[in-house]
């Protein structure tokens, strides 16, 4: 929804259609298909030898450990910038922070969002939800690269900024 379009409720299930609005994206995907790309793109992800050591460090061995709520808070994250159904309050850029991550990484991690979506949607939403990760890298390669000052939790070219606020809140 951009430009106040139309006004969505939130609701448990299917979001709520006004009349005459379009189908929002996350209508388009559905629930259980978002939910099937997250685990396929994240089992790709840990049989990646570049970025399963990043992930295995933070959440543990896949798929047990801390992927059944990692992968929760990622389903309310791309429910949210998708127009479903969210109560997703995070902070995704800084919870990037810190990873030890570089460029190629992020690279790597958008080919492999971009062949699980491709074998997963059709064409118009995968290209929907790549389009929406490739506007995300951004911010969040911002924060993996920024150094964080001691006691902060944030970068400090990034911490007064809003850049947090005003990245995602358009996506």
């Amino acid at each position: 929804m951009n430009g106040g379009e139309h006004s969505q409720g939130t609701v448990a299930g299917p979001t709520l259609q006004l009349a005459g609005s379009e189908p929002t994206l996350f209508d388009r995907i559905g629930e259980e298909a978002l939910r099937r790309v997250l685990w396929q793109f994240y089992a790709r992800v840990m049989d990646d030898p570049d970025l399963a050591p990043v992930f295995r460090r933070r959440i543990g061995p896949f798929p047990g450990a801390g992927w059944p709520l990692h992968i929760a808070r990622l389903e309310g994250f791309w429910r949210a910038v998708t127009h479903g159904p969210s109560a997703y309050r995070g902070q995704p850029g800084p919870a990037h922070q810190g990873l030890g991550i570089c460029s190629a990484q992020f690279d790597r991690w958008l080919a492999l969002w971009e062949e699980t979506l491709q074998g997963q949607l059709p064409p118009a939403e995968a290209g929907d939800l790549l389009q929406l990760a490739r506007r995300m890298r951004v911010t969040l390669e911002r924060f993996a690269l920024a150094p964080a000052p001691q006691g902060t939790g944030r970068p400090a070219n990034l911490r007064r900024s809003g850049l947090v606020a005003r990245s995602f809140a358009s996506l």
